[in-house]
Order: structure tokens, then C-alpha cells, then sequence
């Protein structure tokens, strides 16, 4: 009877969990992609964190110092270029409007290059009969796809900004008390894994230097790269440098070409309308600078921490962006370096080789 009763309230206690967790999620679920966020740059920053406690000496001090600190290098630059992205793709989408409405302005833009227009020839020979000889209207329609999307981002952006702004400021209150009480949150979620405590620190540890190295080795490489196109852009006189440097950011995350598919096609720009000069110094910089910042930054930040394929990571980005949205560039490498520490944990268990 005693043990028929034990096991109804095993159930009961399972099933009740079960569903207060369901409802607990429901409650947080508007602010999972804050808190996440949040929690990401908390374990980021969280070295820093230390050697500012230690000098400090004082646990709210320290984690206000902290805050302040990642708010001024990461949050209030990413609102600023937000705000200046959203203003240039609406300045821009009317004067795209305009050559889209009229396909023939674009070939008479092309024209204006020597060089374009007689790469232009060149693949409209080539693949003119691939695309049933409408190659004029094929790249049209391509270019309305691009600028629309874009133009819809920018939209949507403007019609969040207000609540971007106000998640940011719930953002900056949470990583002030993730840094303030990180440990016992660590300690609480530590305690209630029912793992052997070898297991558990061996997670720990690598989800730990998965997210580090993964988000420090892909999306911060990816930042460096993009901002550096931005002074480059901005330096030679480009037109729209920030919705180039944006496009940059996205590129950097591609294995095969990286940042180079966007700064490349801006140095030939450069070639044929500023001058052989512009052209060969942006090419000189694109290629010593914006390329190489990838291979100087990441065996600094990530050293021997765990890293990702590139292949999968740049999947996983793409998924992130599908079911998160923008944040989803974030998210989606955490989500894959937790899962390749509980991968490496699988092995480690069952005792499986390489």
C-alpha cells in the first residue's frame, strides 16, 4: 500500500512539475530571447567581471562597473548602427524603386562602366539561353528580391525600435544581476542536474568554452570584420557604407569567401570609378586587413578553446535567424556549442573513441 502510494506520488509530483515548468515558460517565454542574449554576454564578459571584483572589492560595485562597461562596447554602438542602418535602407529604397519601376535606367547605370557592361555582355551571352533569353529581366527580379528584403528588415526594425530600446534596458538590468548573482544561479542549476558530479563539471566546463570560443571565434570575428569594412567604406567615399558593412557582417559567416564576397565587388567598384588608386589601396586593405583580422583574432579570443565547423555553424546562423530573428546570429552558436559539449560528454559516458 506504503509503495503504491509512493509511486502515485511520483506521478503526481512529475506531472505537477511538468506543468508548472510548461507555465513558467509561457510566462517568460516574450523575454527567453532577452534573457538568453543577456546571459550569453554575462558568461562572455564574466573574466573581465573577476579582475574588476577583485580590484573593486565590492560585489555591486563591480557588477555596475561591468554593466556600464558592456553597455558602452556593445549595446549603445549596436542601437547606433541599428538607428543608421534603418535611415539608410529608407533613403535608399525610393532611388532603388526608381531603377526597378524602369529595368532599361539599370543597363544605362551598367552602361556608365566600361568594365560592367562588358562583364554584362559577357554572361548575358553566356547564360541567356539557360534563363530563356530574359537574363535583363532575371537580374531586375533578383535585385527587387534583395531590396525588398532589405527594405522589409528596415520596416520591421522601425516598427520594433521603440521595443528594441526598452529591451535593452530590461537586457542591461538583467546582465547587471546575472554578474551580481551569476554564482548562485550557477550553484542552483548545478545542484538540481542529475548527473554524477565528475559529468556535471565536465559539461559545465565545455559548454563554457564552447560558447566562448564559438561566439568569440565566429560572431566577434565577424563584428571586427564588419567594422573594419564600415571605416574602409566610409574612408573611400562609398555610398551606404553601413548597409555594406551589414551585408559584410552576414558574409563573414559564409565558409567559402567570407567578408571578401562583399569587399571584393566594392574594389572593383572603386577600380573603375574613383581611380586605379582607391581601388588597389581599398583591394590592399580589404585583403590585409578586413580579411586578415580573422586570422590574428581568432587563436588570441579563442586560443584553445573548443571550436565549430564553420559549415555548421553557418547552417545553424541561418536556422537561428529563421526561428529567433536577428538575434538568432547569437543564439544559434550557443544552442550548437551546448550540444557539442553534451556530444563530447556522450562519448566521455559510453566510453566511445574517436
Amino acid at each position: 500500500m506504503f509503495s503504491d502510494l509512493k509511486k502515485l506520488g511520483n506521478v503526481f509530483f512529475i506531472i505537477s512539475f511538468l506543468l508548472f515548468l510548461f507555465v513558467g515558460y509561457l510566462i517568460f517565454e516574450p523575454f527567453i530571447t532577452i534573457i538568453t542574449v543577456a546571459i550569453i554576454l554575462a558568461i562572455i564578459f564574466y573574466p573581465v567581471h573577476n579582475k574588476i571584483n577583485r580590484a573593486l572589492k565590492n560585489e555591486i560595485l563591480s557588477s555596475l562597473f561591468s554593466t556600464i562597461l558592456i553597455t558602452l562596447i556593445l549595446l549603445l554602438p549596436f542601437s547606433l548602427i541599428t538607428f543608421f542602418l534603418i535611415k539608410e535602407i529608407i533613403n535608399l529604397y525610393p532611388v532603388v524603386s526608381i531603377y526597378l519601376s524602369d529595368p532599361n535606367l539599370i543597363l544605362e547605370k551598367i552602361k556608365q562602366s566600361p568594365f560592367l557592361y562588358n562583364v554584362y555582355q559577357q554572361v548575358e551571352n553566356e547564360y541567356s539561353d539557360k534563363l530563356n533569353n530574359n537574363f535583363h529581366d532575371s537580374l531586375v527580379n533578383y535585385l527587387k528580391q534583395v531590396f525588398t528584403f532589405l527594405f522589409n528588415f528596415a520596416k520591421d526594425l522601425l516598427k520594433n525600435f521603440i521595443l528594441l530600446i526598452v529591451g535593452l534596458f530590461i537586457m542591461v538590468i538583467t546582465i547587471f544581476f546575472l554578474l551580481k548573482d551569476g554564482k548562485k544561479l550557477y550553484q542552483l542549476i548545478y545542484s538540481i542536474i542529475p548527473l554524477e558530479k565528475e559529468e556535471k563539471e565536465y559539461l559545465f566546463k565545455n559548454s563554457y568554452f564552447a560558447i566562448q570560443g564559438v561566439l568569440l571565434g565566429t560572431v566577434f570575428v565577424a563584428i571586427a570584420q564588419s567594422v573594419l569594412a564600415l571605416i574602409g567604406f566610409l574612408v573611400a567615399g562609398m555610398d551606404y557604407s553601413i548597409i555594406l558593412a551589414f551585408l559584410t557582417f552576414f558574409a563573414a559567416f559564409i565558409p567559402f569567401g567570407g567578408a571578401s564576397l562583399i569587399w571584393f565587388p566594392v574594389a572593383v567598384f572603386l577600380f573603375f570609378n574613383k581611380g586605379t588608386f582607391v581601388g588597389l589601396i581599398f583591394l590592399l586593405y580589404g585583403t590585409f586587413v578586413i580579411s586578415t583580422v580573422d586570422n590574428i583574432i581568432r587563436p588570441i579570443v579563442v586560443g584553445s578553446k573548443i571550436d565549430i565547423h564553420p559549415l555548421i555553424l553557418f547552417f545553424a546562423i541561418l536556422g537561428g535567424l529563421k526561428t529567433f530573428g536577428f538575434l538568432g546570429i547569437f543564439i544559434a552558436p550557443v544552442i550548437v556549442a551546448i550540444l557539442d559539449a553534451f556530444i563530447l560528454l556522450y562519448k566521455k559516458r559510453y566510453n566511445i573513441e574517436d
